[in-house]
């Protein structure tokens, strides 16, 4: 994760959009092995997500069977409302569920609509609206799972959850944003602590377990091989590289000490991290580093 895209994106993501407009790249999210499937917009550039490529452009949501063609226009966001350029969305391949942004006067967001329309164009539907809401981070068994402003603070965010039918929802935490899903599970990140907590929410039975208190690279945390991955700070340039299952338990060492400034995606074969202007990938199976192209890294 690794906001990096890694929910990273959660917070930063609004953060990009109000203040920065960049900010850690979101990857997308493992979802459970049914129909519907999370992905993320990253600006005009074609993300396939099931059997379509998806991709917006000023404010104009496009999907397509093909890495190539004009794609067909899918949604416009409404007046006075934009789509945020790497914002989430869910699909089961024929419907797509996306958020609509509006913002206050200083740019702040004010809430986040989420509408269903039919991929083909036809259907649109407003099904529900969150208050200091930003996009869908996540999807399991009809609830979204989005992140939202807290007293109206764009550096403290947490986590909502929509139901899709009732069209209730409410907060689930109040100090941490979901980053990752594989199955009924979330990894949520808390951004605003000096060590940062790293949690499992399971969708299910609906508890937080803290599996971590001291989150380093920027919040890199992953799901890879049905395991959770994750960088642990050492000091302010060096990470350790752990892992843990899903529960939390069998926590291990995979690399004992890594000089990175910030981590990207973490998988159980590979490390991506960066220190400065320079990108590195790490092999955990020959134990060495390869510097790699800015466009080769992964988030």
């Amino acid at each position: 994760m690794r906001q990096q895209k890694k929910l990273k994106y959660g917070f930063l993501s609004i953060m990009v959009f109000c203040i920065l407009a960049g900010v850690f790249f979101i990857h997308p999210m493992k979802t459970q092995a049914a129909s519907f499937k999370t992905g993320f917009f990253y600006g005009d550039n074609r993300v396939k997500t099931g059997k379509y490529y998806f991709w917006m452009s000023d404010n104009t949501i496009y999907a397509s069977t093909s890495k190539t063609g004009t794609g067909k226009v899918v949604a416009k966001a409404s007046k006075g409302r934009s789509i945020y350029y790497l914002g989430g969305f869910v699909t089961d391949g024929s419907v797509l569920y996306y958020t609509e942004m509006e913002v206050d006067k200083e740019g702040t967001p004010a809430f986040a609509y989420i509408y269903s329309v039919k991929i083909s164009g036809k259907n649109r539907t407003l099904i529900g609206k969150v208050k200091d809401g930003h996009s869908i981070q996540a999807y399991y068994n009809g609830k979204f799972y989005l992140t939202y402003l807290i007293d109206r603070d764009i550096s403290h965010q947490g986590t909502y959850r929509f139901d899709m039918k009732t069209k209730r929802g409410r907060s689930i935490h109040k100090n941490a944003i979901p980053v990752g899903q594989y199955k009924q599970y979330l990894l949520v990140y808390d951004p605003i602590r000096g060590n940062p907590n790293g949690y499992i929410y399971n969708c299910k039975t609906e508890k937080f377990l803290r599996f971590s208190s001291n989150i380093g690279g920027g919040g890199a945390l992953d799901f890879a091989s049905g395991k959770v991955y994750y960088a642990e700070k050492i000091n302010k340039s060096s990470v350790k590289i752990k892992s843990c299952s899903l529960t939390g338990k069998n926590k291990k060492t995979i690399v004992a000490k890594l000089s990175a400034g910030f981590v990207g995606k973490i998988t159980s074969k590979q490390v991506y991290y960066g220190k400065k202007d320079n990108f590195f990938c790490y092999d955990i199976k020959t134990k060495k580093s390869k510097k790699i192209s800015e466009r080769k890294f992964q988030w």
